[in-house]
């Protein structure tokens, strides 16, 4: 037998329907993070991809893959020489992918606070984009292109790789390039853990870590007392991130700034 149903409860049975067919908030909001993902790493690969188009690969073939005795991996380096480095320049090296949103934050927060330029945001890889393929003007045509040169060399090398190009490519004053070549200027010793010649100190490698920000201002040779501050920062601040104890730290301070009588004489020389 045939029952007709009333209107009302045709009108019931079709808004059960209805809310049965709508997706719950929980799906919506899945289905929206997961659209997001995907554009952000859509977004991601294509600044990668333009940021190839400003790279040189024959020199960026020849720095991943060196020949020179002089070119120190930081394997080979005791921790507390490429730790002084991160401490002082990118603390978050490890843990960003070539920008660190935190410190471009920073530094638009400080620039518009004191309405100037003075604070910078640059992480190692950016630095090492800068050094490698750009000039150090100081333009937003440059920041944009270090920005998307840094974000494909992330793509493409190991932090350790990354690291250890840093370190073999950076300005150490007096025309000095490269970590091994800077510690053989400045103390006749090398970088490398059981060379043949005697390896830097943690006291020596927070100097030598101070350097890269402004290599003539902070010279040893030039400007003794002005380096020993930045010293000082350098070894603080690996004691507040854990690379050493307070013990080492101040053990380091104590130690007397010894540099090559030849690395002073060239220098008064020049």
């Amino acid at each position: 037998m045939h029952i007709l149903s009333s209107p009302a409860a045709r009108s019931n049975t079709r808004r059960e329907g209805k809310a049965r067919k709508k997706p719950s908030l929980l799906k919506r909001m899945s289905r929206a993070i997961l659209s997001l993902i995907v554009l952000l790493a859509a977004v991601w690969a294509l600044i990668g991809y333009i940021g190839e188009q400003w790279m040189d690969q024959k020199k960026l073939a020849a720095f991943a893959q060196p020949s020179a005795q002089t070119y120190i991996p930081t394997n080979e380096m005791p921790d507390y020489v490429w730790q002084a480095f991160i401490a002082i320049e990118d603390h978050r090296f490890p843990y960003h992918p070539g920008v660190d949103p935190i410190a471009i934050g920073r530094s638009i927060w400080v620039d518009l606070s004191t309405d100037s330029k003075a604070q910078g945001a640059s992480t190692i890889t950016m630095q090492l984009a800068r050094n490698l393929f750009l000039s150090h003007d100081k333009t937003m045509e440059r920041k944009l292109k270090e920005t998307a040169i840094a974000i494909r060399l992330e793509q493409e090398y190991s932090k350790q790789e990354l690291l250890t190009m840093y370190l073999n490519t950076i300005y150490f004053g007096h025309g000095t390039y490269g970590i091994e070549k800077a510690a053989d200027f400045y103390f006749g010793k090398t970088v490398r853990e059981n060379g043949q010649k005697h390896t830097i100190t943690l006291s020596e490698a927070a100097l030598l870590a101070s350097l890269p920000k402004a290599p003539e201002s902070y010279s040893p040779v030039k400007h003794l007392e002005k380096a020993k501050q930045r010293q000082a920062l350098v070894l603080k601040r690996m004691a507040d991130l854990g690379f050493i104890t307070e013990a080492e730290k101040e053990d380091a301070l104590k130690k007397a700034i010894v540099l090559q009588p030849s690395t002073r004489a060239y220098v008064n020389a020049s």
